[in-house]
Protein backbone atom coordinates (compact mmCIF):
# COMPACT_ATOMS: atom_id res chain seq x y z
CA UNK A 1 0.00 0.00 0.00
CA UNK A 2 1.25 3.72 -0.88
CA UNK A 3 1.76 5.44 2.29
CA UNK A 4 -0.27 8.72 2.47
CA UNK A 5 1.41 12.03 1.22
CA UNK A 6 3.57 14.14 3.89
CA UNK A 7 1.82 17.51 2.76
CA UNK A 8 2.77 20.96 3.93
CA UNK A 9 2.49 24.37 2.65
CA UNK A 10 4.88 27.61 2.64
CA UNK A 11 5.22 30.44 5.70
CA UNK A 12 6.72 33.27 7.35
CA UNK A 13 7.39 35.37 10.12
CA UNK A 14 4.66 37.66 9.27
CA UNK A 15 1.82 35.49 7.89
CA UNK A 16 2.45 32.42 10.40
CA UNK A 17 -0.54 33.36 12.65
CA UNK A 18 -2.89 33.40 10.16
CA UNK A 19 -2.32 30.17 7.99
CA UNK A 20 -1.44 28.06 10.79
CA UNK A 21 -5.01 26.62 11.23
CA UNK A 22 -3.94 24.72 7.57
CA UNK A 23 -4.47 20.56 8.22
CA UNK A 24 -0.94 19.86 7.20
CA UNK A 25 1.92 17.89 7.98
CA UNK A 26 4.67 20.10 7.98
CA UNK A 27 5.66 24.01 7.60
CA UNK A 28 8.13 25.24 5.26
CA UNK A 29 9.29 28.34 6.85
CA UNK A 30 10.90 30.94 4.19
CA UNK A 31 13.19 33.45 5.44
CA UNK A 32 12.75 37.34 4.14
CA UNK A 33 15.33 39.36 3.23
CA UNK A 34 15.21 41.42 6.30
CA UNK A 35 14.23 38.41 8.64
CA UNK A 36 16.24 38.52 12.00
CA UNK A 37 17.93 35.52 12.89
CA UNK A 38 16.58 34.92 16.38
CA UNK A 39 13.27 35.82 15.24
CA UNK A 40 13.31 32.64 12.98
CA UNK A 41 14.55 30.28 15.77
CA UNK A 42 12.03 31.00 18.23
CA UNK A 43 9.35 30.46 15.91
CA UNK A 44 10.69 26.81 14.58
CA UNK A 45 10.77 26.37 18.45
CA UNK A 46 7.65 26.99 19.22
CA UNK A 47 6.20 25.02 16.32
CA UNK A 48 6.76 21.57 16.15
CA UNK A 49 5.24 21.55 12.45
CA UNK A 50 8.10 23.90 10.86
CA UNK A 51 10.36 21.36 9.59
CA UNK A 52 11.94 22.97 6.76
CA UNK A 53 13.53 26.27 6.26
CA UNK A 54 13.77 28.01 2.87
CA UNK A 55 16.95 31.13 2.80
CA UNK A 56 15.77 34.35 1.29
CA UNK A 57 15.31 35.26 -2.34
CA UNK A 58 17.42 38.50 -1.06
CA UNK A 59 19.53 39.93 1.30
CA UNK A 60 20.10 43.99 2.54
CA UNK A 61 23.57 44.77 1.20
CA UNK A 62 24.64 48.51 1.80
CA UNK A 63 20.54 49.58 2.47
CA UNK A 64 19.29 47.75 -0.55
CA UNK A 65 17.52 44.26 -1.39
CA UNK A 66 20.08 42.01 -3.75
CA UNK A 67 19.43 38.93 -4.70
CA UNK A 68 21.42 36.05 -2.53
CA UNK A 69 24.08 34.40 -5.52
CA UNK A 70 25.72 31.45 -4.49
CA UNK A 71 27.89 31.71 -7.89
CA UNK A 72 28.48 35.39 -7.55
CA UNK A 73 31.99 36.30 -9.19
CA UNK A 74 32.93 38.84 -7.29
CA UNK A 75 34.72 37.30 -4.07
CA UNK A 76 33.18 40.37 -1.47
CA UNK A 77 30.38 40.16 -2.44
CA UNK A 78 29.73 36.14 -2.19
CA UNK A 79 31.24 35.85 1.19
CA UNK A 80 28.47 38.33 2.23
CA UNK A 81 26.06 36.03 0.57
CA UNK A 82 27.69 32.78 1.97
CA UNK A 83 27.38 34.18 5.64
CA UNK A 84 23.86 35.18 5.34
CA UNK A 85 23.04 31.60 4.00
CA UNK A 86 25.12 30.48 6.78
CA UNK A 87 23.92 31.84 9.65
CA UNK A 88 20.45 30.56 8.82
CA UNK A 89 21.37 26.86 7.70
CA UNK A 90 23.64 26.66 11.19
CA UNK A 91 20.48 28.04 12.89
CA UNK A 92 18.62 25.62 11.63
CA UNK A 93 20.63 22.58 11.55
CA UNK A 94 21.34 23.26 15.43
CA UNK A 95 17.54 22.58 15.71
CA UNK A 96 17.85 19.13 13.13
CA UNK A 97 16.01 21.02 10.63
CA UNK A 98 17.30 21.55 6.86
CA UNK A 99 17.12 24.35 4.39
CA UNK A 100 16.59 24.66 0.93
CA UNK A 101 19.31 26.95 -1.09
CA UNK A 102 19.01 28.28 -4.51
CA UNK A 103 22.08 27.61 -6.38
CA UNK A 104 22.21 31.38 -7.97
CA UNK A 105 23.23 32.15 -11.58
CA UNK A 106 20.42 34.79 -12.27
CA UNK A 107 21.50 36.76 -15.06
CA UNK A 108 20.19 39.36 -17.97
CA UNK A 109 21.58 36.70 -20.20
CA UNK A 110 22.84 33.54 -20.94
CA UNK A 111 26.57 33.57 -19.07
CA UNK A 112 29.35 30.85 -19.26
CA UNK A 113 27.31 27.88 -17.44
CA UNK A 114 31.01 26.09 -16.18
CA UNK A 115 32.17 29.55 -14.97
CA UNK A 116 29.29 29.49 -12.28
CA UNK A 117 29.28 25.82 -11.69
CA UNK A 118 32.50 26.08 -10.60
CA UNK A 119 32.20 29.01 -7.97
CA UNK A 120 28.68 27.16 -6.82
CA UNK A 121 31.07 24.40 -6.04
CA UNK A 122 33.31 26.78 -4.17
CA UNK A 123 30.58 27.88 -1.92
CA UNK A 124 28.55 24.93 -1.67
CA UNK A 125 32.09 23.37 -0.07
CA UNK A 126 32.08 26.61 2.51
CA UNK A 127 28.19 26.12 3.82
CA UNK A 128 27.18 24.59 6.98
CA UNK A 129 24.12 23.07 7.88
CA UNK A 130 21.67 20.23 6.67
CA UNK A 131 21.38 22.04 2.97
CA UNK A 132 18.74 20.66 0.21
CA UNK A 133 19.85 22.46 -3.23
CA UNK A 134 16.76 22.81 -5.13
CA UNK A 135 16.34 23.05 -9.31
CA UNK A 136 15.86 25.98 -11.10
CA UNK A 137 13.31 26.61 -14.00
CA UNK A 138 14.37 28.45 -17.43
CA UNK A 139 13.74 31.78 -16.86
CA UNK A 140 13.53 33.40 -13.58
CA UNK A 141 11.21 36.80 -12.25
CA UNK A 142 13.03 39.47 -10.68
CA UNK A 143 11.57 42.86 -9.88
CA UNK A 144 9.49 42.27 -12.69
CA UNK A 145 11.77 41.75 -15.11
CA UNK A 146 12.32 38.53 -16.37
CA UNK A 147 16.18 36.69 -16.62
CA UNK A 148 17.86 33.34 -17.01
CA UNK A 149 18.73 30.66 -15.09
CA UNK A 150 22.11 29.54 -15.31
CA UNK A 151 22.81 26.64 -12.98
CA UNK A 152 21.01 23.43 -11.80
CA UNK A 153 18.21 23.23 -14.44
CA UNK A 154 19.23 19.66 -15.61
CA UNK A 155 19.29 16.64 -13.65
CA UNK A 156 23.16 15.95 -15.30
CA UNK A 157 23.95 19.20 -13.03
CA UNK A 158 23.81 18.16 -10.00
CA UNK A 159 25.83 15.10 -9.71
CA UNK A 160 29.23 16.70 -8.80
CA UNK A 161 27.41 18.63 -6.05
CA UNK A 162 25.85 15.58 -4.59
CA UNK A 163 29.31 15.50 -1.94
CA UNK A 164 28.31 18.81 -0.60
CA UNK A 165 24.20 18.33 -0.22
CA UNK A 166 22.85 16.84 2.04
CA UNK A 167 19.71 16.03 -0.73
CA UNK A 168 17.69 17.79 -3.41
CA UNK A 169 14.38 19.57 -3.12
CA UNK A 170 13.21 18.74 -6.65
CA UNK A 171 10.51 21.79 -7.85
CA UNK A 172 8.16 19.89 -10.14
CA UNK A 173 6.71 23.19 -11.70
CA UNK A 174 10.18 24.25 -12.06
CA UNK A 175 11.64 20.88 -13.52
CA UNK A 176 8.48 21.41 -16.28
CA UNK A 177 9.57 25.07 -16.93
CA UNK A 178 13.59 24.15 -17.56
CA UNK A 179 13.23 23.49 -21.11
CA UNK A 180 11.48 25.20 -23.79
CA UNK A 181 8.92 21.86 -24.69
CA UNK A 182 8.51 18.19 -23.04
CA UNK A 183 7.98 19.41 -19.88
CA UNK A 184 6.86 16.77 -18.56
CA UNK A 185 9.61 14.15 -20.05
CA UNK A 186 11.60 16.29 -17.94
CA UNK A 187 10.09 15.95 -14.85
CA UNK A 188 10.41 12.52 -15.34
CA UNK A 189 14.48 12.48 -15.88
CA UNK A 190 14.77 14.69 -12.97
CA UNK A 191 13.44 11.53 -10.91
CA UNK A 192 15.14 8.94 -12.77
CA UNK A 193 18.65 10.21 -12.41
CA UNK A 194 18.45 12.11 -9.09
CA UNK A 195 15.74 9.60 -6.91
CA UNK A 196 17.89 8.66 -4.32
CA UNK A 197 18.74 12.01 -3.87
CA UNK A 198 15.54 13.82 -3.87
CA UNK A 199 14.96 14.61 0.23
CA UNK A 200 11.97 17.09 -0.77
CA UNK A 201 9.21 17.96 -3.39
CA UNK A 202 7.84 21.74 -4.39
CA UNK A 203 4.68 20.89 -5.82
CA UNK A 204 2.16 23.01 -8.24
CA UNK A 205 1.59 22.74 -12.00
CA UNK A 206 2.69 25.37 -14.89
CA UNK A 207 2.43 26.03 -18.28
CA UNK A 208 4.42 27.28 -20.75
CA UNK A 209 5.92 30.05 -21.52
CA UNK A 210 6.72 30.71 -17.70
CA UNK A 211 3.35 29.74 -16.01
CA UNK A 212 5.13 28.89 -12.67
CA UNK A 213 3.11 27.89 -9.36
CA UNK A 214 -0.05 27.38 -10.43
CA UNK A 215 -3.40 25.39 -8.67
CA UNK A 216 -2.70 22.20 -8.50
CA UNK A 217 -4.83 20.68 -11.75
CA UNK A 218 -4.59 24.05 -13.42
CA UNK A 219 -1.62 23.71 -15.77
CA UNK A 220 -0.02 21.62 -18.16
CA UNK A 221 2.08 19.42 -15.92
CA UNK A 222 1.62 15.44 -16.00
CA UNK A 223 1.61 14.36 -12.17
CA UNK A 224 1.38 10.67 -13.36
CA UNK A 225 4.97 10.95 -14.53
CA UNK A 226 6.19 11.96 -10.26
CA UNK A 227 6.86 8.25 -9.23
CA UNK A 228 6.05 7.34 -5.31
CA UNK A 229 9.32 8.48 -2.79
CA UNK A 230 8.62 7.33 0.51
CA UNK A 231 8.55 9.78 3.23
CA UNK A 232 9.34 12.54 1.37
CA UNK A 233 8.04 16.02 3.01
CA UNK A 234 5.79 17.38 0.00
CA UNK A 235 5.78 21.36 -0.23
CA UNK A 236 2.34 22.06 -2.18
CA UNK A 237 3.97 25.96 -3.30
CA UNK A 238 1.05 27.17 -4.59
CA UNK A 239 1.88 31.06 -5.78
CA UNK A 240 0.36 33.14 -3.46
CA UNK A 241 -1.39 30.34 -1.67
CA UNK A 242 -0.87 32.24 1.19
CA UNK A 243 -3.25 35.08 0.75
CA UNK A 244 -6.77 35.27 1.93
CA UNK A 245 -5.45 33.33 5.31
CA UNK A 246 -3.49 30.90 2.99
CA UNK A 247 -6.97 30.18 0.55
CA UNK A 248 -4.66 28.93 -2.19
CA UNK A 249 -3.08 26.07 0.14
CA UNK A 250 -6.36 24.96 1.56
CA UNK A 251 -7.51 24.61 -2.41
CA UNK A 252 -4.27 22.64 -3.26
CA UNK A 253 -5.10 20.32 0.09
CA UNK A 254 -8.70 19.83 -0.65
CA UNK A 255 -8.09 18.62 -4.52
CA UNK A 256 -5.28 16.62 -3.28
CA UNK A 257 -7.50 14.96 -0.42
CA UNK A 258 -10.76 14.82 -1.46
CA UNK A 259 -12.22 11.46 -2.48
CA UNK A 260 -12.65 11.36 -6.33
CA UNK A 261 -8.84 13.06 -6.46
CA UNK A 262 -7.16 12.23 -9.23
CA UNK A 263 -4.30 12.50 -7.49
CA UNK A 264 -5.71 9.59 -5.51
CA UNK A 265 -5.16 7.83 -9.25
CA UNK A 266 -2.07 8.89 -10.66
CA UNK A 267 0.29 11.00 -8.33
CA UNK A 268 3.24 9.00 -6.34
CA UNK A 269 2.04 5.46 -7.94
CA UNK A 270 4.45 2.74 -6.93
Amino acid sequence: MVAPLDLGAMTTLRDHDCISYLDVDFFELLVLEDDDVQDLESLLSRDDRCQIVHVPEKMIINGRPELIDLAEEDHVRRDIFIHRVNEISTMAASLGIPTVIHPGGVHADVVNRNALHSILKSSLAELDGILWLENMPLHYHIDGEMQYCNLCTSPDEFIDLLPYLDGITLDVSHAYLSVRNNGNITIASFFEELYSSIKHIHLSDAKYPDGEGLQLGDGDVDFSAIPHIESVPVLLEIWNGHLNNGAGFAEALRRVRSANSWFKRSIFKD
